[in-house]
């Protein structure tokens, strides 16, 4: 079976989730099958090269317009690959056309992580491209009922739709000997009220609203990302008094990351809209058995993180009931102890990467014998 992801980035070194996401699954479809990934080079030259028994074909790029890259080589690229299925990662317009352009006529798999949120202005000269995108489109993948509920795209196209949630790899998250005194530095260093945030500083992530809570959280936040918000928050922290309390590590490398997850009594997601589809963090916080405090969006982040069994929800956008739920985890051990307890459980029994690739192959094999 010879399978190409279609995507904007890929990981390395690009860090996004649905990046990561897509070097863990093609990486383990690769064991039985020949996989490639698509992808604009971020370059004006193409180059090939293999990662993780992964072929990834960068092709040339010449800029990007509202996030989406000009890559015109990649309809060619697509039919010299001569796939049995494509596979497109969702929303992400030069991947869309790509398929479209390239005339190619094998089974088509859609991931669909996120409506089209911050480029929504453009979206009605777009529609027509979407429009013909999902009549053509033989299945389309969901990461939560909830998303296709709350998404027009998806309950327009349910009938097309089969949920299968994205997955983790547990094994790099458990707690190694060489990690113990690292996790113990931590607590020595910021006290035994942490608080986690894990991901890109982008708008969507609500970390304004973060800011403004630690006012009133008796606690500290340690916020490991990079990205544009960043010298913001920073000076919001400062400006309101709370910058003792909220520290910027930066982006941080696999083994600070899982030391961080041990290290923290909750992990914290604040998202404030629905750009913020499914929350990845979540879902290594509570393999590690850390508690969440994530909003009530009506994506996948609240199918991820239970209220009152995983972790707390609470409203987006309110800096007052973020600041109450914290403080109510970081007080409480027992609560913390029970809830981090069910959270490893909940990954272990519906989040493991084991179940996501199992159930893509099974997409797989029934587009391929519809054919």
């Amino acid at each position: 079976m010879r399978i190409v992801h279609v995507f904007k980035d890929f990981f390395p070194p690009t860090t996004g989730g649905v990046e990561q996401h897509l070097h863990l699954l093609s990486r383990e479809l690769a064991r039985d099958a020949d996989v490639t990934v698509l992808v604009p080079a971020r370059a004006r030259s193409t180059r090939v090269e293999e990662i993780d028994g992964v072929r990834v074909v960068r092709a040339a790029e010449f800029g990007r317009y509202a996030s989406a890259p000009l890559c015109p080589t990649m309809p060619l690229w697509l039919r010299r690959l001569r796939p049995d299925i494509v596979h497109l990662h969702f929303p992400n317009p030069m991947g869309d056309l790509t398929f479209l352009l390239s005339g190619w006529r094998g089974r088509l798999v859609l991931t669909y992580h996120a409506d089209i949120i911050k480029q929504r202005r453009l979206l009605p000269y777009y529609q027509p491209v979407l429009n013909r995108l999902f009549r053509r489109v033989d299945r389309i993948i969901a990461t939560s009922d909830d998303y296709i509920a709350s998404s027009p795209t998806l309950s327009a196209n349910k009938d097309k739709c089969t949920v299968i949630p994205l997955g983790i790899e547990t094994g790099p998250l458990e707690l190694k000997d060489a990690d113990r005194q690292a996790v113990c530095a931590l607590k020595r260093e910021h006290g035994d009220r942490i608080i986690a945030f894990i991901g890109v500083l982008r708008y969507y992530k609500g970390l304004d609203v973060l800011v403004r809570s630690m006012r009133d959280v008796r606690g500290r936040v340690l916020i490991a990302g990079r990205g544009e918000e960043r010298d913001r928050l920073s000076a919001m922290a400062s400006d309101i008094g709370v910058a003792d309390r909220v520290l910027f590590l930066g982006e941080i490398d696999d083994d600070r990351r899982r030391q961080l997850l041990h290290a923290a009594d909750v992990l914290v997601l604040p998202s404030i809209d629905r750009c913020e589809a499914f929350g990845l963090s979540q879902l290594e916080a509570m393999a590690c058995g850390t508690p969440v405090v994530s909003t009530n969006l009506p994506t996948g982040v609240r199918f991820v993180n239970r209220d009152g069994e995983t972790g707390l929800i609470v409203p987006p956008g309110d800096a007052g009931a973020l600041a109450v739920a914290l403080n109510r985890l970081l007080g409480d051990e027992p609560l913390r102890k029970r809830l981090g307890e069910a959270a490893a459980r909940r990954v272990r029994d519906t989040f493991t990467a084991e179940r996501m690739v199992a159930a893509t192959r099974r997409v797989y094999d029934e587009v391929l014998g519809a054919a």
